[in-house]
């Protein structure tokens, strides 16, 4: 998968519940690996807020990117 293809992808929550797009990554080019991914969530931008998820919280990538942890267990003062 190319990267501007990642970028933008809505991300669901285990219980498909919508929690914000793909806005960046975080990269290790030494070890080509992806560290961080960088979620962007908020309505609109009035609430626009960014969060951090690691790799291995993703349980699905396709259409959607579906994490394996729920809404409520993401750090809540990020959101």
């Amino acid at each position: 998968m190319k990267v501007s293809e990642f970028l933008e992808t809505k991300v669901l929550d285990k219980n498909a519940v919508e929690i914000g797009k793909v806005s960046d990554m975080i990269v290790d080019p030494l070890a080509g690996q992806i560290n961080i991914i960088i979620i962007s969530a908020g309505e609109f931008g009035i609430r626009k807020k960014d969060i951090e998820i690691k790799p291995n919280e993703i349980a699905v990538l396709g259409d959607y990117l579906l994490l394996n942890i729920e809404k409520s267990n993401i750090d809540v003062d990020k959101l």
